[in-house]
């Protein structure tokens, strides 16, 4: 099939690690055998590099500095979106659905694929019922978020929604909302997100070489968290942890990758809980590098929670990453989690924002290396077996069949 995705994020160059799930999707999508184009918003700092996926900028303002809708920059801490998002959403829209059209009459599309339900389901939704052609929406977090909240935007999803033949979400709590916004139950479908085994298998060597550039011990306790620091990825309650943790096991080390407005209060957190020497702040690790960082650590810590205003992630695509390398993941039992992890086979799942019980679960962890590779193992064969793009796009491509054969005839001229 002839696939465009509408997407509002997408890896803006080679080192880039926004949003690259979509990336992955296209690049399975085209190991069956099918063709793949993203469209997404043009920013000035895109550095494509070429390769399977063909992907379409566009632009929808002048001067580039104001082009912040996408790549999560029109929302503030993922809580409230900017105000200027509000004023750029007319010419965005008008923008990406030219853009779609316009590539349509170039490709001829069978099935328009939206990611994130707000702003390009809606989008997408109107120009595959102008061209007559079905549409498929996947939602992955914030998008229903915003629907819910806003009186405009959820009547604009639940008109999306009623349009589209097929709905995937990473999430139960997703697919739950998405049916309260008036999706059909019957269109929905559970697809958990996954990971690539061939890019996330590392070797010894490499975890021995990280090691050594952090000045880290080879028997030494690391604890990883990687992802943008927002409210809602909850790392606050891992550092609230670490004192208890340095109490029982005091060489353990906590490595925070990713930038974001939390940063500054975090580093802030850490001095008050005298917990600085055991925290290294990373900065924003470049993708390519992120399987060494993940071999490097002995566990990967996941403490997402519901921030102050209801936002939770979907399914933090990195415990796939982390279970791909082989480390046992310690996440909150929240969102879709528990799709990918169950508790005492691949990790360790406890209460959000409980910083006593994910003490308790990394010390569990930190002082039984038997338990460690037990877990660790199992999640690495779990993403092998299930978990992982292939099988995505698999699920993805029967979704698709079935969205055009339950279509109507294509217009001649769509």
């Amino acid at each position: 099939m002839k696939i465009c995705f509408v997407a509002s994020s997408y890896p803006r160059h080679a080192a880039d690690g926004t949003a690259p799930f979509i990336r992955s999707m296209a690049e399975a999508l085209i190991e069956l055998g099918h063709s793949v184009d993203v469209v997404i918003p043009y920013r000035a700092d895109l550095r494509l590099t070429p390769g399977p996926v063909r992907v379409f900028p566009f632009r929808y303002i002048w001067p580039d500095r104001l082009a912040i809708m996408g790549y999560a920059e029109a929302m503030q801490s993922d809580q409230r979106l900017r105000s200027l998002a509000y004023a750029l959403a007319p010419a965005f829209a008008l923008a990406e659905a030219r853009q779609v059209a316009r590539l349509h009459r170039r490709y001829r599309y069978d099935i328009i694929h939206a990611h994130w339900v707000i702003p390009n389901g809606a989008v997408a939704a109107l120009v595959a019922e102008l061209i007559g052609r079905p549409l498929v929406i996947s939602l992955h977090g914030s998008d229903i978020f915003f629907a819910h909240r806003h009186a405009l935007l959820g009547p604009l999803a639940g008109w999306a929604f009623r349009r589209a033949a097929g709905v995937t979400a990473c999430s139960p709590d997703l697919r739950a909302s998405a049916i309260a916004l008036g999706a059909d139950p019957a269109t929905l479908h559970l697809v958990p997100h996954g990971a690539d085994p061939r890019r996330f298998a590392v070797t010894p060597a490499v975890r021995t070489r990280v090691r050594a550039e952090l000045g880290l011990r080879p028997d030494q306790p690391v604890l990883l968290s990687l992802g943008r620091l927002v409210k809602k990825k909850g790392v606050e309650y891992l550092i609230r942890a670490l004192p208890d943790i340095v109490r029982a096991a005091p060489e353990t080390v906590c490595l925070v990758a990713g930038n974001g407005p939390e940063l500054g209060p975090l580093q802030q957190l850490a001095a008050e809980l005298g917990v600085v020497r055991h925290v290294r702040f990373l900065g924003a690790i470049p993708w390519p590098e992120t399987p060494a960082f993940y071999a490097a650590a002995d566990i990967f810590v996941v403490p997402s929670i519901h921030d102050a205003e209801g936002n939770v992630d979907g399914l933090p695509t990195t415990i796939l990453e982390a279970m791909a390398v082989g480390r046992p993941v310690i996440a909150s039992e929240v969102a879709g989690i528990g799709l990918a992890v169950t508790d005492g086979l691949h990790g360790l799942l406890t209460p959000e924002r409980d910083a006593a019980a994910l003490a308790r679960a990394a010390l569990a962890l930190i002082q039984d290396g038997d338990l460690r590779d037990r877990l660790g193992a199992n999640g690495r064969e779990r993403v092998r077996r299930e978990l992982n793009w292939a099988a995505v796009a698999h699920t993805l491509s029967d979704i698709y069949a079935a969205s055009v054969s339950r279509a109507a005839p294509l217009k001649a001229d769509g």
